[in-house]
Protein backbone atom coordinates (compact mmCIF):
# COMPACT_ATOMS: atom_id res chain seq x y z
CA UNK A 1 0.00 0.00 0.00
CA UNK A 2 2.64 2.27 0.83
CA UNK A 3 6.02 2.04 -1.61
CA UNK A 4 9.09 1.74 -0.18
CA UNK A 5 10.47 4.37 -2.55
CA UNK A 6 7.32 7.02 -1.64
CA UNK A 7 8.24 10.29 -2.44
CA UNK A 8 7.15 13.43 -0.27
CA UNK A 9 7.85 16.43 -1.62
CA UNK A 10 6.00 20.03 -1.26
CA UNK A 11 5.04 19.36 2.06
CA UNK A 12 3.49 22.20 4.16
CA UNK A 13 4.27 21.63 7.47
CA UNK A 14 1.45 23.46 8.98
CA UNK A 15 -1.28 21.79 6.80
CA UNK A 16 0.36 18.41 8.00
CA UNK A 17 0.20 19.57 11.88
CA UNK A 18 -3.53 20.37 11.27
CA UNK A 19 -4.32 16.91 9.63
CA UNK A 20 -3.18 15.53 12.88
CA UNK A 21 -4.91 18.04 15.35
CA UNK A 22 -8.14 17.31 12.65
CA UNK A 23 -7.75 13.59 12.50
CA UNK A 24 -6.48 12.84 16.61
CA UNK A 25 -9.01 12.43 19.05
CA UNK A 26 -10.12 15.00 21.41
CA UNK A 27 -8.25 13.15 24.48
CA UNK A 28 -5.27 12.74 22.75
CA UNK A 29 -5.26 16.47 22.21
CA UNK A 30 -5.85 17.54 25.77
CA UNK A 31 -3.42 14.84 27.48
CA UNK A 32 -0.72 14.23 24.21
CA UNK A 33 0.88 11.74 26.93
CA UNK A 34 0.29 7.98 27.04
CA UNK A 35 1.32 5.13 29.87
CA UNK A 36 2.95 1.56 29.99
CA UNK A 37 2.62 -0.51 32.78
CA UNK A 38 4.23 -3.57 33.63
CA UNK A 39 2.69 -6.03 35.41
CA UNK A 40 3.88 -9.42 37.76
CA UNK A 41 2.29 -11.30 40.18
CA UNK A 42 -1.03 -9.24 40.24
CA UNK A 43 0.95 -5.76 40.54
CA UNK A 44 2.43 -3.06 39.09
CA UNK A 45 6.50 -3.00 39.47
CA UNK A 46 6.77 -0.79 36.49
CA UNK A 47 5.24 2.28 35.47
CA UNK A 48 6.73 5.05 32.54
CA UNK A 49 4.77 7.93 31.18
CA UNK A 50 5.69 8.75 27.47
CA UNK A 51 4.89 11.74 24.86
CA UNK A 52 4.92 15.46 25.13
CA UNK A 53 5.60 17.00 29.14
CA UNK A 54 6.17 13.33 29.98
CA UNK A 55 7.47 12.43 33.56
CA UNK A 56 9.53 9.07 32.22
CA UNK A 57 9.24 6.32 35.82
CA UNK A 58 7.19 7.11 38.43
CA UNK A 59 6.19 5.40 41.19
CA UNK A 60 4.55 1.99 40.19
CA UNK A 61 2.27 2.65 43.70
CA UNK A 62 0.46 5.08 41.83
CA UNK A 63 -2.01 2.59 40.64
CA UNK A 64 -3.59 -0.44 41.60
CA UNK A 65 -5.07 -3.52 39.59
CA UNK A 66 -7.71 -3.03 37.85
CA UNK A 67 -7.03 -0.57 34.97
CA UNK A 68 -10.19 1.14 35.10
CA UNK A 69 -9.57 4.94 35.56
CA UNK A 70 -6.06 5.27 35.08
CA UNK A 71 -5.65 7.27 32.51
CA UNK A 72 -7.68 9.75 34.29
CA UNK A 73 -5.60 9.63 37.41
CA UNK A 74 -2.14 9.43 35.85
CA UNK A 75 -2.90 12.42 33.36
CA UNK A 76 -2.70 10.63 30.06
CA UNK A 77 -4.82 9.67 27.11
CA UNK A 78 -4.19 6.10 27.23
CA UNK A 79 -2.49 2.59 29.17
CA UNK A 80 -0.93 0.00 27.93
CA UNK A 81 -0.80 -2.80 30.38
CA UNK A 82 1.43 -5.76 30.00
CA UNK A 83 2.67 -9.18 31.80
CA UNK A 84 6.39 -8.77 32.36
CA UNK A 85 5.86 -12.68 30.93
CA UNK A 86 4.67 -11.99 28.07
CA UNK A 87 6.97 -9.26 26.87
CA UNK A 88 9.39 -12.21 25.52
CA UNK A 89 7.10 -13.99 23.47
CA UNK A 90 4.81 -10.60 22.30
CA UNK A 91 8.39 -9.17 21.01
CA UNK A 92 9.32 -12.94 19.30
CA UNK A 93 5.73 -13.40 17.70
CA UNK A 94 6.20 -9.58 16.40
CA UNK A 95 10.22 -10.47 15.41
CA UNK A 96 9.55 -13.70 13.37
CA UNK A 97 6.30 -12.59 11.36
CA UNK A 98 8.40 -9.57 10.13
CA UNK A 99 9.51 -8.88 6.95
CA UNK A 100 12.03 -7.07 4.83
CA UNK A 101 10.37 -6.15 2.36
CA UNK A 102 6.67 -5.52 4.47
CA UNK A 103 5.68 -1.84 4.31
CA UNK A 104 4.70 -0.02 7.21
CA UNK A 105 1.49 -0.82 7.03
CA UNK A 106 1.24 -4.84 7.21
CA UNK A 107 4.43 -3.84 10.03
CA UNK A 108 1.82 -2.58 11.64
CA UNK A 109 -0.80 -5.17 11.55
CA UNK A 110 1.63 -7.74 12.29
CA UNK A 111 2.06 -5.84 16.09
CA UNK A 112 -1.78 -5.29 16.12
CA UNK A 113 -2.12 -8.92 15.59
CA UNK A 114 0.38 -10.01 18.13
CA UNK A 115 -1.37 -7.58 20.56
CA UNK A 116 -4.57 -8.40 20.08
CA UNK A 117 -4.72 -12.50 20.29
CA UNK A 118 -3.03 -11.62 24.29
CA UNK A 119 -5.93 -8.92 24.53
CA UNK A 120 -7.33 -9.47 28.25
CA UNK A 121 -4.61 -12.47 28.96
CA UNK A 122 -1.14 -10.30 29.43
CA UNK A 123 -1.85 -7.19 27.60
CA UNK A 124 -4.87 -4.65 28.41
CA UNK A 125 -5.44 -1.10 27.10
CA UNK A 126 -7.42 1.72 28.55
CA UNK A 127 -9.59 2.81 26.80
CA UNK A 128 -9.97 -0.67 25.32
CA UNK A 129 -9.64 -0.02 21.77
CA UNK A 130 -7.88 -3.93 20.98
CA UNK A 131 -10.70 -5.28 22.37
CA UNK A 132 -12.51 -3.00 19.03
CA UNK A 133 -10.01 -3.20 16.46
CA UNK A 134 -10.03 -5.90 14.12
CA UNK A 135 -6.46 -7.35 13.43
CA UNK A 136 -6.84 -8.64 9.41
CA UNK A 137 -3.55 -9.32 7.64
CA UNK A 138 -2.36 -7.47 4.20
CA UNK A 139 -3.73 -9.34 1.84
CA UNK A 140 -7.44 -8.33 2.41
CA UNK A 141 -6.63 -4.47 2.93
CA UNK A 142 -4.51 -4.80 -0.29
CA UNK A 143 -6.99 -6.31 -2.06
CA UNK A 144 -9.72 -3.89 -1.01
CA UNK A 145 -7.63 -1.07 -1.58
CA UNK A 146 -6.79 -2.18 -5.47
CA UNK A 147 -10.40 -2.56 -6.40
CA UNK A 148 -11.62 0.77 -4.50
CA UNK A 149 -8.91 2.85 -5.92
CA UNK A 150 -7.51 1.96 -9.79
CA UNK A 151 -3.52 2.34 -10.37
CA UNK A 152 -2.59 5.45 -12.03
CA UNK A 153 -5.19 7.87 -10.04
CA UNK A 154 -4.95 10.53 -7.65
CA UNK A 155 -6.33 10.98 -4.21
CA UNK A 156 -7.12 14.26 -2.89
CA UNK A 157 -8.60 15.49 0.05
CA UNK A 158 -8.98 19.17 1.16
CA UNK A 159 -10.20 20.93 4.15
CA UNK A 160 -10.86 24.89 4.19
CA UNK A 161 -11.02 26.79 7.02
CA UNK A 162 -14.38 27.60 8.22
CA UNK A 163 -13.71 31.33 7.01
CA UNK A 164 -12.05 30.49 4.12
CA UNK A 165 -8.97 32.38 4.29
CA UNK A 166 -7.07 29.49 3.79
CA UNK A 167 -6.54 26.29 3.45
CA UNK A 168 -6.48 24.12 6.68
CA UNK A 169 -5.39 20.97 5.19
CA UNK A 170 -4.77 18.82 2.20
CA UNK A 171 -3.32 15.65 0.90
CA UNK A 172 -2.86 14.81 -2.99
CA UNK A 173 -1.75 11.00 -3.54
CA UNK A 174 -0.50 8.85 -6.61
CA UNK A 175 -1.61 5.03 -6.61
CA UNK A 176 0.67 3.25 -9.23
CA UNK A 177 1.24 -0.78 -8.92
CA UNK A 178 -1.03 -0.92 -5.83
CA UNK A 179 0.92 1.03 -3.66
CA UNK A 180 1.03 5.16 -3.05
CA UNK A 181 4.11 6.13 -4.36
CA UNK A 182 3.91 9.94 -4.10
CA UNK A 183 2.72 12.43 -1.86
CA UNK A 184 2.57 16.75 -1.19
CA UNK A 185 0.23 19.15 -0.25
CA UNK A 186 -1.54 21.82 -2.32
CA UNK A 187 1.94 23.74 -1.91
CA UNK A 188 2.75 21.51 -5.31
CA UNK A 189 0.06 23.19 -7.29
CA UNK A 190 0.17 26.49 -5.84
CA UNK A 191 1.37 28.48 -8.63
CA UNK A 192 -1.73 26.41 -10.58
CA UNK A 193 -4.30 27.59 -8.34
CA UNK A 194 -3.48 30.02 -5.47
CA UNK A 195 -4.45 28.80 -1.85
CA UNK A 196 -5.77 32.05 -0.62
CA UNK A 197 -8.12 32.96 -4.07
CA UNK A 198 -9.04 29.01 -4.22
CA UNK A 199 -9.94 29.06 -0.31
CA UNK A 200 -12.33 31.77 -0.67
CA UNK A 201 -14.73 30.27 -3.25
CA UNK A 202 -13.55 27.06 -3.43
CA UNK A 203 -16.80 25.41 -4.64
CA UNK A 204 -16.68 27.32 -7.93
CA UNK A 205 -12.72 26.60 -8.22
CA UNK A 206 -13.27 22.40 -7.99
CA UNK A 207 -12.95 22.17 -11.81
CA UNK A 208 -9.49 24.42 -11.91
CA UNK A 209 -8.11 22.42 -9.12
CA UNK A 210 -8.68 18.94 -10.53
CA UNK A 211 -7.19 20.08 -14.11
CA UNK A 212 -4.17 21.35 -11.96
CA UNK A 213 -3.76 17.75 -9.76
CA UNK A 214 -4.40 16.25 -13.54
CA UNK A 215 -1.37 17.99 -14.45
CA UNK A 216 1.27 17.51 -11.81
CA UNK A 217 0.43 14.50 -10.80
CA UNK A 218 -2.70 12.26 -12.52
CA UNK A 219 -5.99 12.24 -13.26
CA UNK A 220 -8.19 11.97 -9.84
CA UNK A 221 -10.18 8.98 -8.68
CA UNK A 222 -11.77 10.13 -5.23
CA UNK A 223 -11.47 13.71 -4.39
CA UNK A 224 -13.34 15.09 -1.18
CA UNK A 225 -13.43 19.09 -0.66
CA UNK A 226 -15.17 20.66 2.93
CA UNK A 227 -14.72 23.26 5.38
CA UNK A 228 -13.66 21.99 8.51
CA UNK A 229 -16.91 21.67 10.92
CA UNK A 230 -18.21 19.94 7.83
CA UNK A 231 -15.71 17.12 8.35
CA UNK A 232 -16.22 17.28 12.08
CA UNK A 233 -19.66 17.04 12.22
CA UNK A 234 -19.33 13.89 9.58
CA UNK A 235 -16.58 12.26 12.12
CA UNK A 236 -18.63 12.88 15.04
CA UNK A 237 -22.52 12.65 13.36
CA UNK A 238 -24.98 9.94 12.59
CA UNK A 239 -24.10 7.81 10.07
CA UNK A 240 -25.87 9.54 7.01
CA UNK A 241 -24.06 13.17 8.13
CA UNK A 242 -21.98 12.68 5.22
CA UNK A 243 -24.57 12.21 2.56
CA UNK A 244 -26.15 15.12 4.25
CA UNK A 245 -23.41 17.00 3.84
CA UNK A 246 -22.95 16.40 0.18
CA UNK A 247 -26.96 17.01 -0.01
CA UNK A 248 -26.52 20.06 1.24
CA UNK A 249 -23.66 21.16 -1.19
CA UNK A 250 -21.31 21.66 2.07
CA UNK A 251 -18.89 19.09 0.57
CA UNK A 252 -18.12 18.26 -2.24
CA UNK A 253 -16.99 14.48 -3.67
CA UNK A 254 -16.21 14.74 -6.93
CA UNK A 255 -14.93 12.49 -8.80
CA UNK A 256 -16.59 10.07 -6.51
CA UNK A 257 -16.54 6.17 -7.85
CA UNK A 258 -19.87 3.76 -8.06
CA UNK A 259 -18.75 2.47 -5.17
CA UNK A 260 -19.21 5.00 -2.81
CA UNK A 261 -22.43 6.07 -4.43
CA UNK A 262 -23.79 3.37 -3.72
CA UNK A 263 -22.14 3.25 0.16
CA UNK A 264 -23.67 6.64 0.64
CA UNK A 265 -26.93 5.71 -0.43
CA UNK A 266 -26.73 2.92 1.69
CA UNK A 267 -25.53 5.25 4.62
CA UNK A 268 -29.15 7.72 3.59
CA UNK A 269 -31.28 4.72 3.69
CA UNK A 270 -30.46 2.89 6.65
CA UNK A 271 -30.55 5.91 9.03
CA UNK A 272 -33.92 7.08 7.70
CA UNK A 273 -34.94 3.44 8.51
CA UNK A 274 -33.39 3.50 11.92
CA UNK A 275 -35.11 6.85 12.87
CA UNK A 276 -38.31 5.46 11.07
CA UNK A 277 -37.86 2.38 13.03
CA UNK A 278 -36.98 3.98 16.26
CA UNK A 279 -40.50 5.84 16.08
CA UNK A 280 -42.87 3.14 14.82
CA UNK A 281 -41.29 0.83 17.87
CA UNK A 282 -43.51 1.30 20.46
CA UNK A 283 -46.54 0.75 17.91
CA UNK A 284 -45.67 -2.71 16.66
CA UNK A 285 -45.91 -5.89 18.91
CA UNK A 286 -42.75 -7.77 20.22
CA UNK A 287 -42.82 -10.28 17.71
CA UNK A 288 -42.95 -7.83 14.90
CA UNK A 289 -40.11 -6.05 16.46
CA UNK A 290 -38.08 -9.06 16.26
CA UNK A 291 -39.03 -9.87 12.84
CA UNK A 292 -38.06 -6.32 11.40
CA UNK A 293 -34.95 -7.12 13.77
CA UNK A 294 -34.02 -9.87 11.77
CA UNK A 295 -34.53 -8.48 8.09
CA UNK A 296 -32.34 -5.80 9.11
CA UNK A 297 -29.43 -7.71 10.39
CA UNK A 298 -29.90 -10.37 7.01
CA UNK A 299 -29.69 -7.08 4.81
CA UNK A 300 -26.12 -6.04 6.21
CA UNK A 301 -25.13 -9.01 6.22
CA UNK A 302 -25.68 -9.53 2.61
CA UNK A 303 -24.05 -6.09 1.86
CA UNK A 304 -20.78 -6.71 3.86
CA UNK A 305 -20.34 -10.07 1.71
CA UNK A 306 -21.13 -8.27 -1.42
CA UNK A 307 -19.99 -5.15 -1.04
CA UNK A 308 -16.74 -3.33 -1.56
CA UNK A 309 -15.62 -4.39 1.71
CA UNK A 310 -16.76 -7.57 1.49
CA UNK A 311 -12.91 -9.41 1.27
CA UNK A 312 -11.64 -6.70 4.32
CA UNK A 313 -13.60 -9.82 6.87
CA UNK A 314 -14.88 -6.76 8.63
CA UNK A 315 -17.37 -3.78 8.36
CA UNK A 316 -15.36 0.05 8.51
CA UNK A 317 -18.61 1.66 8.66
CA UNK A 318 -19.70 -0.46 11.81
CA UNK A 319 -16.24 -0.11 13.01
CA UNK A 320 -16.27 3.50 12.69
CA UNK A 321 -19.53 3.86 14.60
CA UNK A 322 -18.00 2.07 17.41
CA UNK A 323 -14.87 4.39 17.40
CA UNK A 324 -16.77 7.81 16.96
CA UNK A 325 -17.43 7.90 20.43
CA UNK A 326 -13.41 8.87 20.96
CA UNK A 327 -14.11 11.73 18.77
CA UNK A 328 -17.21 13.77 20.81
CA UNK A 329 -16.39 16.01 22.97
Amino acid sequence: MLSSELELADLDARQWNNWWRLLSPPRVLASPRWALAIIEDGRVIKLVIAGAGARGSIDPDTVQLPMRGWAQKLGVSAVVAIERGVLGDLSAEIEGALRMDMDLVAQGLVALKALKKRAGHGVWTEPPLLDLLPAPTIDPIQRTFDLLIPDRSALVAYVIEDDRSRIHSSIIAVKNDGDIVRAATHRAIDDLVPEVAYARDWRKGHERLMAAVEERFAKPSVALIAERKSVIDVMTGPSDQLAREINAKRMIVDPAPAWLLTLLGGAAVAAMAGRAASALASMLPQGARDRASAIASKARDVAMHSGPFAALGFDPIELWSQLKQFYRR
